[in-house]
C-alpha cells in the first residue's frame, strides 16, 4: 500500500523506516513462505507511538502484521498453509494496552503479546520459537541501553534476519562520556572492535563526523555480526528531516546472501523516498517561516536524491572492492561468493555488480569459466579470476 506522508509530518524519519520496512517485509514473506512452513516476526519494543490510524497501520507491527497476512493469502492460494506467530513486546503501560488492541484486526494470526522489559525476553521468546521456522527481528529502541551478547538465543539460530535501530545519535553523544555506567552499557551494546582507540585518534586529528560516524556504525555492524554469526551487513543511515544529519542507523543482518540482494533493492528505494520527504519537510518549513517558494526551484532542490548522486561513485567503489576480491590466472574463485561481499559493502544492487564484472570481462580484465553465448551477466557457478597484466 502507497504509505500517506501527511500521516508522518513532523516525524518523516518514521515514514523512511516504514516505507523500507514494508517493501522489504512484504518481499521477505512472500520468498521465505515458498521455502517454510512456519515464519515468526518479533518486535521487541512495538509500542505503538504517535500511530495517527485506528487500525494501528502506520506503527512497525501493523505493517508486518500486514505483510504476513499478504503471504499467508497468496501461498493458501496456491494450495499452501503458512503458520504465523507474532511476538510484540512492550514496556509501557498505557502503549501495552492499545498494543493488546491488535489481536481482533488479526485473527488470522497467532499473536503473543509480553507487558516486559525487551531486554529480559529473548531466551523466552526463543523457547518458543519452532524448529526449522524463519524468524525476523525488529529491534528498535527508543533508546541504546541494550546487551548484545543477551540477544544471541534469538538471533543466532541460522534461519533468523534481524533489523535494529541503532540509535546513532544518542550513542554518539555517549561514546565519549566518562561516567562508568554509560562506559559499561555502551561496551555492551557494541562490544567487539577497537572503536575506542579509532574514536581517540579520530578526535586528535579532528576528522570530519562523517569518519566518526563510520568507526560506531562499522564497530556495531561487526560486534551484531559477531553475536548473530550473521555473515552479511548492511546499514541504512536515516537523516533528520530538516538537517543533513544522521539521526539514527537501521542495520540489517542476515545469513543469507539472497536476503542481502533483496534488501539493497528495498534500501534504494527507501533512499530515495528519503530525499523526497526531507525535501517536502524543508518546504514546509520554509513556508511556515514567511519564506517564499519561488525562491527554490523544487523539492528536489532542497533535498537532492543523494542515492542517485553517490551512486557513480559508490558503483566506482564496487568495482574496486570486486576486483581486490577476485585473484589473478591461475587462481579462480566463484562468481557467487564475490557478489555478496561487494553488496555487503557497498549500496549497488546485484545487477550492478553482474554489469561491472560483464564490462571487465569485455574489456579483457576478468576471465569467467563457462560463459554462456549471449549471456549478459554472470551466473552464480561461473569461476572468474583477472587476466595477468590487465590492470
Amino acid at each position: 500500500m502507497a504509505r500517506d506522508k501527511t500521516a508522518y509530518e513532523g516525524r518523516e524519519q518514521a515514514f523512511v523506516k516504514h516505507y523500507l520496512l514494508e517493501t522489504y517485509l512484504e518481499r521477505l514473506f512472500h520468498i521465505t513462505a515458498k521455502r517454510f512452513d512456519q515464519i515468526v516476526y518479533v518486535d521487541g519494543y512495538s509500542g505503538p507511538w504517535q500511530s495517527q490510524g485506528q487500525s494501528l497501520e502506520d506503527t512497525s507491527f501493523g505493517i508486518a502484521l500486514a505483510a504476513l497476512r499478504k503471504a499467508k493469502a497468496f501461498w493458501a492460494s496456491q494450495g499452501k498453509d503458512i503458520k504465523v506467530h507474532a511476538h510484540l513486546v512492550e514496556k509501557s503501560a498505557s502503549a501495552y494496552r492499545v498494543l493488546e488492541t491488535i489481536r481482533p484486526k488479526f485473527p488470522d494470526i497467532k499473536i503473543t503479546t509480553y507487558h516486559a522489559d525487551f531486554r529480559s525476553q529473548p531466551k523466552v521468546i526463543a523457547s518458543k520459537v519452532p524448529d526449522g521456522a524463519f524468524t525476523f527481528v525488529l529491534i528498535d529502541p527508543k533508546g541504546w541501553r541494550i546487551n548484545l551478547a543477551e540477544l544471541a538465543p534469538l538471533i543466532a539460530p541460522k534461519n533468523c534476519e534481524v533489523l535494529f535501530n541503532f540509535m546513532f545519535d544518542f550513542v554518539n553523544r555517549a561514546a565519549s562520556m566518562g561516567e562508568p555506567q554509560i562506559v559499561r552499557g555502551i561496551n555492551e551494546l557494541i562490544p567487539h572492535g577497537d572503536w575506542r582507540q579509532k574514536l581517540t585518534q579520530h578526535d586528535a586529528a579532528q576528522k570530519t563526523p562523517t569518519e566518526r560516524k563510520k568507526i560506531l556504525v562499522d564497530a556495531f555492524s561487526q560486534s551484531l555480526a559477531h553475536v548473530g554469526e550473521f555473515k552479511f551487513v548492511a546499514e541504512t543511515p536515516i537523516l533528520k528531516p530538516l538537517r543533513d544529519r544522521t539521526l539514527y542507523s537501521l542495520v540489517y543482518a542476515t545469513k543469507k546472501s539472497r536476503g542481502l540482494e533483496v534488501f539493497r533493492d528495498c534500501q534504494l528505494k527507501a533512499l530515495t523516498e528519503q530525499s523526497k520527504i526531507r525535501g517536502e519537510a524543508k518546504l514546509r518549513n520554509i513556508s511556515t517561516r514567511g519564506s517564499q517558494f519561488e525562491l527554490f526551484g523544487s523539492v528536489t532542490d532542497m533535498a537532492p536524491d543523494d542515492t542517485m548522486l553517490n551512486l557513480p561513485a559508490e558503483l566506482a567503489h564496487a568495482e574496486a572492492t570486486l576486483l581486490s576480491l577476485i585473484p589473478a590466472t591461475p587462481g579462480v574463485v566463484t562468481y557467487g561468493d564475490i557478489w555478496p561481499q561487494v553488496l555487503s559493502a557497498h549500496v549497488v544492487r546485484r545487477m550492478h555488480v553482474g554489469q561491472i564484472a560483464a564490462r571487465l570481462r569485455s574489456e579483457g580484465i576478468l576471465d569467467f569459466t563457462g560463459w554462456e553465448p549471449r549471456k549478459r551477466t554472470p551466473d552464480d557457478s561461473y569461476g572468474v579470476s583477472k587476466v595477468p597484466n590487465s590492470f
